[in-house]
């Protein structure tokens, strides 16, 4: 009989090389994995205590001058172990998912690679040493076994040198940390469950010791739960809470780590299955699970690196343990989440009432179950609003269509026409809860600033709440009607006035020289208001007939120049609009009629130099303003509105709103 020869070189040339740092780390892990064995079998139930492993690596930036050394105080190379060595593809370690093929991607990876073991053998102590080489015969060279005297460690200690071949070089990591992370990662299930003895990881002086290193993230083991499956058979998922950096280094908070033959062969985020995010007293926790069973043990590859089986089926069987934490290892804190995350769900619909079209556990159904923020909330109920408003718009039209027709009105119809228009109305009233919920938001904001600002010690450097304060009601050293700025125009001129809502004609803060033809003065008028819209201008090539300009002085001032007087400002810009022509931004000249009226309105508080300047006019409905007449050439009326009267007037016409939205109005609303 004859029997068939192994050709090495070829099988190794077979391997699959590395694309990724954690593949090219493979060849370390199943040298580590060879040791992890070899202790269990020299300590029995006391590996854990009594085992010892480490892994030195020294210049892990030079594929020339990398060393990297892996030494354990297992049982050693006895004579059965190294028969298993020097036979590919052995069985020896099969039941612990042993393929049979690490040495084969040492010889892969390194160019130098030498063993030395001290084993018992019957009652003798005996050294083993020799190199193993890449060649077509003889692997294993200068080889000696030598009996040792005296007492000595059993144990083994492989050393490798110089990464071999492009792929090797160029994926072997070279930074600590990624080491560090791959292989605590590949790992994980050993440290995790405390089924590993002490490993040291030593790479350029940095040390690292394991399990300790992944044990001290562990919060909880919550124990082990059967999970029996048609198509899987019995599963079996471990489950653990962590501090959250233990997931650090992969992806999303919760992981759920698929084991064969005692190594993590792959790792799924499992954030959007269980539905919670980080968790625990400090919300720092996260979970851990580990599923192991003969379904995963089977269908491994040889290198412990990938499953023969399609990823549907890796989801498939992340999916079921999934539901299975959700009503175990972590039922109570999802109910608490879920609790949250419906709290949260209210809070959103209150701010944004247009999303509020179902009740708030029927949104909260509709998002994805790591939705957490009002960002994620909007983002997966805005398509929901679209496909409603389009179903809802397909009615009308339909309804508008049957009224078009000479066919006969169904006998429903009425109450069609009903349901149609209550939904149109409900639709509205959200959306106007919205509206005026932001310009709440608006007024008290301006209260504050203008409170701020008022109460501001003297020769205090915080001028630019006064900008801010202009800001907020319109954007600053621009145009309205400039194209280039149509975003950033957008104002809160209805605080002024309601009718001034929507215009676009407007130049705040903007120059003379910037706003008229032939006009070379720097001056800034606050606010030069020209709407053809809302009356303030007429249309086609008629002349401007309303103009309105807005100054604004910051709340509280009291010291004006002695030269300053409200009509004398008001007069000079409206002489130099009625000599001059308005140019916008589509080339064209809009001229001020000679007998335009302007609404002047100066926004101060009445105090100081102001109220001595400002006795002599007539007083507003209210007792507080001031309001003078224009007079000669000019039609029109100067008002002087105290801030506080501003912010009450506008908090009065958004009331109006908040009725019509059917809310419940107090002072702050």
């Amino acid at each position: 009989m004859t029997s068939m020869h192994g050709d090495i070189v070829n099988r190794v040339k077979r391997l699959p090389k590395p694309s990724q740092a954690a593949e090219a780390l493979q060849p370390v892990f199943e040298a580590v994995s060879n040791s992890l064995h070899a202790v269990e079998d020299a300590f029995g139930d006391q590996y854990l205590e009594r085992g010892k492993i480490t892994v030195t690596i020294t210049n892990a930036q030079s594929a020339d001058d990398i060393e990297i050394v892996i030494e354990d105080n297992g049982v050693g190379l006895e004579p059965a172990r190294f028969e298993a060595f020097c036979t590919t593809d052995t069985d020896y370690k099969i039941s612990r998912g042993g393929k049979g093929v690490g040495r084969l991607l040492w010889l892969d990876a390194f160019e130098s690679i030498k063993v030395e073991s001290i084993y018992r053998d019957k009652e003798t102590l005996y050294r083993r040493s020799f190199t193993f080489h890449l060649t077509r015969q003889e692997q294993i060279l200068n080889e000696r076994i030598e009996p040792l005297v005296g007492v000595a460690q059993t144990g083994t200690t492989v050393t490798f040198k110089r990464l071999r071949g492009t792929a090797y070089r160029d994926k072997f990591p070279h930074k600590t940390s990624t080491i560090i992370k791959h292989f605590g990662s590949h790992f994980f299930a050993d440290f995790i469950m405390g089924q590993s003895p002490t490993v040291t990881v030593d790479i350029d002086a940095n040390v690292v010791t394991f399990p300790e290193e992944i044990l001290k993230l562990r919060v909880e083991d919550r124990g082990i739960t059967k999970i029996e499956s048609k198509e899987f058979g019995t599963l079996s998922l471990r489950s653990f809470v962590c501090e959250k950096a233990a997931s650090a280094n992969f992806e999303g908070f919760h992981q759920m780590h698929l084991v064969a033959n005692g190594r993590t062969v792959t790792t799924r985020k499992i954030d959007g299955l269980i539905g919670i995010g980080y968790f625990g007293p400090s919300r720092s926790y996260v979970y851990h699970g580990c599923i192991t069973g003969n379904f995963l043990d089977e269908r491994v590859n040889q290198e412990r690196t990938q499953f023969n089986f399609v990823e549907s089926i890796i989801e498939e069987i992340v999916r079921e343990c999934s539901k299975n934490v959700q009503k175990n290892a972590l039922g109570e804190e999802i109910t608490q989440f879920n609790n949250q995350r419906l709290e949260t769900m209210h809070e959103f619909i209150q701010e944004y009432p247009s999303f509020a079209f179902e009740d708030a556990r029927d949104l909260l159904a509709r998002t994805p179950n790591n939705a957490v923020k009002p960002e994620q909330f909007a983002q997966a109920l805005i398509p929901v609003r679209i496909r409603r408003d389009k179903e809802r718009n397909d009615r009308i039209q339909k309804i508008v269509s049957q009224l078009g027709e000479n066919d006969d009105v169904p006998v429903n119809f009425q109450e069609t026409v009903r349901k149609a228009a209550d939904e149109i109305r409900a639709e509205e009233q959200r959306q106007l809860t919205e509206y005026v919920l932001r310009r709440k938001t608006v007024l008290d904001v301006m209260e504050v600033l203008t409170r701020r600002i008022r109460e501001r010690d003297v020769g205090s450097l915080d001028f630019h709440l006064e900008e801010t304060l202009h800001q907020f009601i319109c954007p600053m050293k621009l145009r309205g009607d400039d194209p280039s700025k149509v975003e950033v125009a957008d104002h809160d001129l209805w605080i002024i006035d309601e009718r001034l809502t929507f215009t676009k004609y407007f130049a705040s803060d903007v120059s003379f020289k910037k706003i008229l033809d032939k006009e070379a003065s720097k001056k800034r008028p606050d606010l030069l208001i020209y709407d053809r819209l809302y009356g303030l201008r007429s249309e086609g090539n008629d002349p401007l007939q309303r103009v309105m300009l807005v100054e604004f002085k910051h709340p509280g001032r009291k010291d004006y120049d002695e030269r300053y007087s409200p009509m004398n400002q008001i007069s000079e810009y409206i002489t130099k609009l009625q000599k001059g022509e308005i140019l916008d931004f589509k080339g064209g000249h809009i001229r001020v009629a000679s007998d335009c009226i302007f609404y002047c309105y100066v926004v101060a508080d009445i105090v100081g130099k102001l109220e001595i300047q400002t006795n002599g006019w007539r007083t507003t409905a209210n007792g507080r303003g001031r309001i003078q007449e224009l007079s000669g050439k000019f039609r029109g009326i100067v008002e002087i509105i105290e801030w506080a009267d501003l912010l009450n007037d506008a908090r009065l016409r958004n009331q109006a709103f908040i009725s019509a939205a059917g809310l419940r109005y107090d002072k702050h609303t």
